[in-house]
C-alpha cells in the first residue's frame, strides 16, 4: 500500500513506492569525513538494519490528485531494476491500491530521466502507461541522455521514444506553471535537464527536490559534491540554493530517496515531517 498522504492545504501528496534497496556508504560524501554511527541514530529509517555498510535506497513516485485529474511526480524505476539497483517497479499496483487508473493521470512531471525516475513512464513496449497525460520533460535531458547514454544503460529515455511522435512529449524549457498551483524549475547537474518541482497552496510550499538530495548528511552540507552528479560542482550550487530558500521560507521539502520522504530543512539539517508510515522503513 502508499505511504500516508502529506496535506498541503487542499492538496494531499500521495508517496507511491517500489522499494528499498541497500546502496554502499563508500560511495557517498566523497572526500568528506562522516559520522555515519551518528547518522543512523538521527535517521534510522535511513538504514538497514544491522548493516554498518550501506544505507536504505528508496524509489518513489508521488501523486497529486486535482479535481479533474490527477499530477503524477516522476514514476518509479519500471523494469529497469537490476543490481545493485536491485528494487521492482510497483507503480500500478501502488495506483490501483488507492484506486487511481492511469487514464485519470493529466500530467507526468520528470524531474530527470534517470531509469529510478522515468523507468515506469511507458510500457516496456514503449506505449505510454498513462494514455491521457502530458509528459513534461526538460529538453537538456531528452537531448542528453539519446546521445550520451546506450540502451543498455540506467535511464528510461529509450523506453519513452515513442512519446515524441505520439504528441505526448512536452518539452519546453522554461520554468513554468504546469496545472495552477504546481511548477517546474531548472535545477541542472545532476543531469543537464533536471528540474525540481514547486506546490504552493493557502501559504504553504512543498518542494519535491528530485535528485538534488540523495542522503540526509548532504541536507546539513548542501556544497558537498556527489558522485551520483553529472556536474557535481553544479548540482552543489543549485542544492545550496534550493536548501538556503528552504530553511529561510519554512518550505516542506520532499526527497524520493528518504524512507521518510517528507520533512524540513532547519540550521542543523534534516527534520522528518510527523507522517505516519507503516512498515520500519516507511
Amino acid at each position: 500500500m502508499p505511504h500516508e498522504p502529506f496535506t498541503l492545504g487542499s492538496y494531499e501528496i500521495v508517496p507511491l513506492c517500489d522499494g528499498w534497496a541497500p546502496l554502499p556508504l563508500d560511495d557517498e560524501a566523497p572526500g568528506q569525513v562522516v559520522d555515519w554511527d551518528a547518522q543512523r541514530a538521527l535517521y534510522p529509517w535511513a538504514f538497514p538494519p544491522d548493516d554498518t555498510a550501506n544505507w536504505a535506497w528508496h524509489v518513489h513516485a508521488f501523486l497529486i490528485p486535482y479535481a479533474d485529474g490527477a499530477v503524477l511526480v516522476d514514476t518509479g524505476i519500471g523494469d529497469f531494476g537490476r543490481p545493485p539497483f536491485d528494487v521492482t517497479g510497483r507503480l500500478d499496483a501502488e495506483l490501483a491500491a488507492i484506486g487511481v487508473a492511469p487514464e485519470e493521470v493529466g500530467h507526468v512531471v520528470l524531474t530527470h530521466l534517470h531509469a529510478d525516475h522515468s523507468g515506469a513512464a511507458c510500457h516496456p513496449d514503449g506505449t505510454p502507461r498513462f494514455p491521457n497525460a502530458r509528459y513534461h520533460v526538460h529538453p537538456e535531458d531528452w537531448s542528453f541522455f539519446a546521445t550520451h547514454r546506450t540502451p543498455d544503460d540506467f535511464t528510461g529515455r529509450f523506453a519513452m521514444a515513442g512519446l515524441e511522435a505520439l504528441g505526448a512529449l512536452d518539452l519546453d524549457p522554461s520554468d513554468h506553471e504546469i496545472v495552477p498551483g504546481l511548477s517546474v524549475h531548472h535545477a541542472p547537474g545532476h543531469t543537464p535537464g533536471h528540474r525540481v518541482v514547486e506546490l504552493s497552496d493557502a501559504g504553504g510550499t512543498l518542494l519535491l527536490i528530485g535528485d538534488l538530495l540523495h542522503t540526509p548528511p548532504q541536507v546539513a552540507h548542501p556544497t558537498w559534491v556527489s558522485n551520483h552528479d553529472e556536474d557535481p560542482e553544479l548540482a552543489a550550487e543549485h542544492r545550496r540554493r534550493w536548501m538556503d530558500r528552504a530553511e529561510q521560507d519554512r518550505w516542506t521539502v520532499c526527497v524520493g530517496h528518504f524512507g521518510r520522504p517528507f520533512g524540513r530543512v532547519v540550521a542543523d539539517g534534516w527534520r522528518s515531517a510527523d507522517v505516519p508510515r507503516p512498515g520500519r522503513f516507511g
